[in-house]
This record gives structure tokens, sequence and C-alpha cells, in this order.
């Protein structure tokens, strides 16, 4: 979720090297692919309102073979875009290019400043007066995209990371029979109370910026101090205090790394849109998908795909126990939950280790569906685990 990720050279670094995570970020393809568009007509939300003229622009690393069952749907965090899941994606790596089609959408909302990007508020031109939407309404906006555009009837795998992870959590649950394995790195299966006031905060500094004109901002004029500075709150539970000793030795880097971080969100996100998904995000929960009548632990038992849960428990913005993902995990029928245990927080999913980790358990549960074999090697919770509904101290 978190938009920029800074990059240590060595442990407690002199320098600091900054990066925005929706750049091209895939070394091993030689060039971007191209852009292609999705043509979708009414989109009709949960709420029975209904987006029109709705389109999905998305990106495909890898060939789709002639059969359409080689896709692997990759789910971007919520300031993310296309680009941002591409670090998964390459010869040889998790998601290897060389056997699947991997499916990078910019989803419902997204807050970008591309003008041809997926629908959204400022997209639309309708600014404030667009619905609110969900996390069921996203997924249901890729269903539509995949099988309508794409012709898919069914994917190796669905994953995701922060609101992408959250994404592909839904998607187990809203098409249970339609993806053979879901990922979600960093994810919740229900918002918590203090990604609710975190969200809050950041909203209530987007509107106190002057420029904020009660969401009707011209496009060319954005309240970009606002958002720079908003998400700036959301980064401090995006490590943990260990991780900060570790990425800084002095004051000023902090103070470097603050200011440059909140000009690259000024420059490069859009207000409005993150706005309208921050609502998304924070008012879901699997139990509340039809049929379930709030039952969370009833939704984790109807997901009919392997699971492999990656979150982490020093993760302060997504926390696992009281974001339900140990709960979901306890009920899934089949499941595995790898904790990152990185010290970066919510951002730790990144980290060199954290890569190494799921890359290796994502390759041998692909191996094993290719292989035709059944469920996913190992136990469903790590050996540390004393309990199941409780993260180690």
């Amino acid at each position: 979720m978190l938009f920029t990720q800074r990059v240590l050279t060595a442990p407690r670094a002199a320098q600091l090297v900054v990066i925005s995570v929706v750049l091209w970020s895939a070394p091993a393809l030689s060039q971007a692919p191209p852009v292609q568009t999705c043509q979708l007509g009414d989109l009709t939300l949960e709420s029975g309102e209904v987006i029109r003229d709705f389109r999905m622009t998305y990106i495909v690393l890898g060939t789709l073979n002639a059969a359409k069952n080689n896709a692997i749907l990759s789910l971007h965090g919520l300031q993310g875009n296309r680009n941002n899941q591409s670090y998964w994606a390459g010869p040889g790596k998790a998601f290897d290019t060389n056997r699947y089609a991997i499916i990078q959408p910019d989803t419902l909302g997204v807050a970008s400043v591309d003008p041809n990007a997926t629908t959204s508020p400022t997209r639309s031109g309708l600014n404030m007066a667009f619905p609110r939407f969900n996390i069921r309404d996203m997924v249901n906006a890729e269903y539509r995209m995949l099988t309508e555009c794409l012709g898919i009837k069914h994917l190796v795998a669905v994953a995701g990371s922060s609101m992408g992870g959250v994404e592909a959590f839904q998607w187990a649950v809203s098409f249970p029979d339609f993806m053979d394995a879901a990922i979600p790195g960093t994810p919740m299966a229900r918002a918590n109370r203090q990604g609710n006031f975190i969200w809050e905060a950041v909203r209530q500094v987007v509107m106190i910026d002057p420029k904020w004109r009660n969401g009707d901002y011209p496009n060319d004029d954005p309240p970009r101090a606002g958002i720079g500075v908003g998400l700036q709150i959301q980064s401090v539970v995006g490590s943990s205090a260990a991780g900060y000793e570790e990425e800084f030795t002095t004051r000023e880097q902090v103070h470097a790394a603050f200011a440059k971080d909140a000009k690259t969100v000024g420059n490069t996100v859009q207000p409005r849109d993150w706005i309208y998904r921050s609502w998304a995000i924070q008012s879901h929960d699997i139990g509340q998908t039809p049929g379930f009548n709030g039952d969370l632990a009833a939704a984790a038992r109807s997901i009919r795909a392997r699971v492999l849960l990656f979150p982490n428990c020093q993760d302060q913005l997504h926390p696992p126990r009281e974001g339900g993902v140990l709960e979901a995990a306890e009920y899934i029928p089949v499941a595995k939950l790898i904790d990152l245990d990185d010290i970066g927080g919510h951002r730790g999913s990144r980290s060199a280790k954290s890569l190494a980790l799921f890359d290796t358990e994502v390759r041998a549960l692909l191996k094993r569906i290719a292989d035709g074999r059944p469920g996913i090697s190992g136990p469903r919770f790590p050996k540390n685990f004393s309990r199941a509904d409780y993260c180690p101290r």
C-alpha cells in the first residue's frame, strides 16, 4: 500500500535511496508491455448504483496460451498501479513469464495521475459525485475484465499485496471455483480499527489543504501538499520502530526522506481517487459477502482454492490478528500461513528476505498444481506459533 519504498545498501546506511514502486521494476523484462483497455459499459455496484462507461486498463507479462489456462491475476495496493506488482514476475521468478501470463490491472478507482487509466472519480468527471464502491465491487470488475475481454474462465492463481492482498482474499470467497490458488500478501480479511483511524487521519489532512475545495479541485491543481504529507501518517506504521532504527542513522536522514516521499506522493497520487479507495478498504470484511451474514469463519470455510497467506506479524497497518488473517487461516480448508516476520513492517514484504521466502513458497505451490498434486506442503501455521490466534511475542 505504501507508495514509496526505501531500500538500504547496508544496515544503518549512511545514504538513503528512495525508489517509486510504481515504476517499471522487472529488470529481467526488456521493456514494459503495452497498456490494454477493456471497455465494460455499465458496472453495477453492490449498492445498486451504476458506474457508466466503465473501463479497466491492464498489462500482461508473459503470453496467454491458446487454451487461456495459464493466467495469474496480480493486484496492486491502495496507491499503486498496474506496474506495481511487476517485481514478482519475470523469467525464473515466482510468477515465471516463460510459463504464465501475469495480468496486472489498474484496479477500480486507481489513484494514479494517468488520464487514460481505469475509471475513477476523477477520470469519470464526476469527482465527489462518483458512487462509493467496496472491495467486492473491485473484484467483480476484475472478474468481468477477465471473462468478457480476455475470455478467461479459470485462473492458475490470484495474488496481490496490501490492498491487492485484501482483494485476493475476497476473490477466493466471491469466486471460489475460479482459481486453483489464492496468494494474499500482507492482507486483511477484515478492516481493523487502527487502520480506520490512520486512513481517516490521512483523509482529514488532505481535506484541510485549501486546494481540496470540497473535492472539486481542477485536475491540474490538486492538493499535493495534503496528500503528500497525509500519506506520511500512513508511513509511520508502514515500518516497525526497529525498522526505522535500521533504516536511518540520523534525524536529518529521517527529515530528508519525509520531504522526498511527500513530494513524490504529491506529484503522483490523485488525492480524490485515493480517498475513494480508502473508503473501500476501511469497510471491508469477507464475512459481509452476501450469504454469510457477517460470519468471517463461514466465509473462510467456503474457500475452495489452496491459499498461501503472507502476513507480517510486525505489520502495524495490516496486523494479522486484528485484520482477521489468523482467524481465517484456521478455517480455510487448504491453507498455509507464512509469517514474513520482517522489521520493515507493512513494506517489509519487499525486503530481500521476504521476496526470497515468497519466491520459494509460491514456486513450490505452482509446481504442485502443475504436477496435479493436491494440497500445500508444510504445516498450516509456522512452528513457532504457540497458538493460532496470536502472533508470537
